[in-house]
């Protein structure tokens, strides 16, 4: 009966496509030729993209398996790729789907391309970083969580030793990716446009090798480089251009797959509704989407930049002027430096490209810079942060971008976002325990903060002003993350005469200072013998203690006793252990029918303490 019925509905939607076909609309805006290079806008011949209302999907998707095969699906969205019967044309396939009720909208699935064109590697030195003054908003920066941009480009290559250290990994060590093209997890990059892009929002900085990227690095936060990661999701193949399906696809899967920012450096001169839908989809999710406005020149909308959920960005040069082929106009939002830019390229090797596509990832850098440093941001109040604290720029033959609109300026504008998170912490005190110590012994330093250690702790570096009399243990300190004290050790070397060093700990342009005085054994001075208590009955037994000036050195110290009296029996000697400054030894007393005081005597160094303890009876 389930077959008898599907092939009665079969039968209804074959005379509703006789009718369509019949019917053909002058309306449709479907383009007729198949071939790309016929018509302004390039599509993928022989394909069409269809969303659905959500709520009725058994009719549309009946209709779409009579005319083609469907290729590719993007949940979120309700969308889906139809490869056509190749004995239907594109247009009378869209009318027919099109008239079916629960059909929003059919589309030719319009390629995007990536915007970067390639220049001399050795003619830029990373001015772009200058410009944007990357390196101040690098000294306020205190992050408080991961922030993971999402490179939608042709992949990238992990394996680049600017880059492997900045992938967002599974708990296996596997990159965290995706491929819309093959539908798997292998998104490395086989073009070399999303590895370039990646390394100018984030290649690892201070590494001592090749470049640094937007985000980010601050000496005083332990582990920085771990707070803004690249998830690389692949939609354009080998040649930079791939389907708006694939782009789309990407898009949703980054947002439904943590992704904080999506950074695309691409385009297509058309708009189509399942992009719209993807971005807008990202942007109620919560992410930030940074896209390049595109290299014609001229003022023409550029997709997805165009859409309002989109930030485009334009390019500049070294002076601050609108590079000559970067898109223009009010639907701009902002510039970023994308003339000759040096980044990362497949193969560890690095070049220097020029394009809004280097200027997008830029803007993408920077605003994870912002939301890891204040996550209580919402994409719209982070978007505003980085749009309205810019620069200048100076236009190229009179063409500008949106009114307002200046060049990028992650220092401003981390400046104007403040902190978010937690109070940040700064170095509050720095003590000794002990202050003085016979060298040979190990001193413990405390660290104290004046707030909280942010997510991954606070790193504090230790120094001294006589390397070769210590050695701190370790030199670099991490207070962990929610607390405020950590400590170290020193270890001292003996010393023929004593010596004053200072002890300094530094951290985000702080530092404290202690003063640790290392002693020769000489220093050492008995400081004190007593007895507790000072009166027992004979028989009874009294505790003595022996006290020094300073930590016992290594194999300890050795006290003489001496008693008065045969009625009080102590121990001939007491030894004080290895960085101690004192020990007890016992006194024993006998009966002897009245009262006795009797003086104990102890000795070190020539230095004589005495103490007294009286006996009844």
């Amino acid at each position: 009966m389930r077959i008898l019925w599907r092939l009665i509905g079969y039968l209804g939607l074959l005379l509703v496509f006789q009718q369509t076909q019949a019917q053909v609309s002058a309306e449709l805006a479907m383009p007729a030729p198949l071939n790309p290079a016929q018509i302004e806008h390039p599509f993928v011949p022989g394909e069409l993209v269809v969303g659905l209302e959500a709520s009725d999907l058994a009719l549309p998707l009946a209709a779409m398996e009579m005319v083609g095969t469907i290729t590719a699906h993007n949940p979120p969205i309700h969308s889906f790729v139809v490869k056509l019967d190749p004995t239907l044309t594109m247009q009378d396939a869209g009318e027919f789907l099109r008239a079916l009720p629960g059909v929003r909208y059919v589309e030719p699935n319009y390629l995007a391309f990536a915007f970067a064109n390639p220049n001399d590697p050795s003619y830029s030195q990373q001015y772009g970083l200058a410009r944007i003054q990357a390196n101040l908003a690098w000294d306020l920066w205190q992050p408080q969580r991961t922030v993971y941009i999402a490179i939608i480009d042709t992949g990238i290559d992990s394996n680049h030793p600017d880059l492997a250290n900045k992938m967002r990994r599974h708990s296996n060590g596997a990159v965290y990716g995706y491929n819309t093209l093959s539908n798997t997890t292998n998104a490395l990059d086989d073009n070399g446009h999303g590895t370039h892009c990646a390394g100018i929002a984030a290649a690892e900085i201070n590494n001592g090798i090749g470049v640094a990227g937007v985000a980010a690095w601050n000496p005083a936060v332990a582990n920085s480089n771990a707070y803004v990661q690249l998830m690389p999701v692949k939609t354009l193949n080998s040649s930079g251009s791939g389907s708006l399906d694939a782009v789309a696809r990407g898009i949703t899967w980054a947002a439904d797959n943590g992704a904080h920012i999506l950074s695309l450096s691409l385009g297509a001169g058309s708009g189509a509704q399942q992009l719209q839908d993807a971005v807008n989809y990202a942007w109620t999710r919560g992410c930030l989407v940074v896209v390049a406005a595109g290299n014609g020149g001229s003022s023409s909308p550029q997709y997805p930049a165009y859409y309002t959920n989109s930030i485009a960005v334009a390019a500049t040069d070294s002076s601050d002027t609108l590079a000559s082929f970067s898109q223009y106009g009010s639907w701009v939002d902002i510039a970023a430096p994308g003339v000759s830019i040096l980044s990362t390229y497949p193969s560890n090797q690095y070049r220097s490209l020029s394009g809004t596509s280097m200027a997008c990832p830029h803007v993408a850098g920077a605003a994870a810079v912002l939301w890891s440093h204040n996550p209580n941001l919402t994409n719209a109040e982070l978007r505003s942060a980085l749009e309205t604290n810019v620069d200048p720029y100076q236009p190229y033959n009179g063409r500008t971008i949106a009114s307002g609109a200046g060049r990028l300026n992650v220092y401003r504008a981390l400046q104007a976002v403040g902190g978010g998170g937690p109070t940040q912490p700064s170095l509050s005190s720095l003590s000794l325990n002990p202050s003085s110590v016979v060298g040979g012994n190990r001193v413990v330093g405390t660290v104290t903060l004046t707030a909280p250690a942010p997510e991954g702790g606070f790193l504090v570096q230790l120094g001294s002003n006589a390397t070769a009399r210590l050695t701190l243990l370790p030199s670099h300190l991490i207070v962990p993350a929610g607390q405020r004290t950590a400590t170290f050790e020193i270890l001292t070397r003996r010393v023929n005469r004593s010596t004053p060093i200072t002890i300094t700990a530094s951290a985000a342009g702080v530092s404290r200072q202690a003063t640790l005085t290392i002693l020769s054994e000489s220093d050492i001075t008995l400081q004190s013998l007593t007895i507790s208590p000072t009166t027992v009955l004979g028989g009874g037994s009294a505790t003595g203690t022996v006290t020094l000036s300073a930590p016992a050195p290594a194999g300890g110290i050795v006290v003489q006793l001496r008693s008065s009296s045969t009625r009080a029996q102590a121990p001939s000697t007491v030894t004080i252990p290895a960085g101690a400054t004192s020990a007890n030894f016992t006194i024993r007393t006998t009966a002897g029918g009245f009262v006795t005081t009797v003086t104990i005597t102890a000795t070190y160094n020539g230095v004589s303490r005495s103490a007294q303890l009286t006996i009844w009876f």
